[in-house]
């Protein structure tokens, strides 16, 4: 009779134990999920907020604007970087003086190598100077000649890549999968 309770409740301990395993993992994947969601709501709020900003200030200077949307995600990963929160600056633009900028720390590619460095980077007084100033920069400076002659996003992501905008081997990918992955090149067709 002692063993017929003792199996009994040895039964009772391992169906509570799989029960709250099955609760835990309930409760795990739903979390994962909420942090989902948020992150996709996140950046989609990002998307509306830049979407109108961005196609005015490339359509004057005649660039892409999903191009501008993706780099200034990638640049200020979506809004969040401390640069594009208290600088403004959106584009991961350098400043040139250092009385105009605000050091940070930075992934810089040389020789191949990817490696951490403190850079200078330029401060701006709005979201839309930092637009601004990054359409000009791509429009008047002789390296960037060959990203008005592009016929779209993924010629304009190759030129920048090749006028030196970044050292990451990989940037026009980058560029051009944040546009793939988020319809941006949407918006290329409001300008053109």
């Amino acid at each position: 009779m002692k063993n017929k309770r003792a199996g009994c409740g040895c039964l009772m301990i391992i169906l509570a134990f799989l029960g709250i395993i099955f609760f835990m993992g309930l409760l795990i994947k739903s979390t994962s999920e909420r942090r989902a969601q948020e992150e996709l709501n996140y950046r989609q709020a990002y998307i509306m907020d830049t979407e109108k900003l961005a196609t005015r200030v490339a359509k004057k200077h005649g660039l892409f604007p999903s191009v501008m949307m993706a780099q200034s995600i990638l640049e200020s990963n979506w809004g969040r970087s401390e640069l594009s929160q208290e600088y403004n600056n959106y584009f991961g633009i350098k400043a040139v003086k250092k009385d105009q900028g605000v050091v940070f720390e930075t992934e810089e590619y040389v020789e191949g190598q990817s490696g951490r460095y403190m850079e200078n980077f330029k401060k701006y007084s709005s979201k839309k100077e930092s637009f601004e100033h990054y359409a000009k920069l791509l429009t008047t400076a002789k390296r960037y000649e060959k990203v008005k002659t592009a016929k779209d996003y993924k010629e304009a992501a190759k030129y920048i890549k090749e006028g030196g905008y970044a050292t990451d081997p990989s940037y026009a990918e980058k560029i051009i999968s944040v546009i793939e992955k988020y319809w941006l090149d949407k918006y290329d067709e409001v300008t053109n």
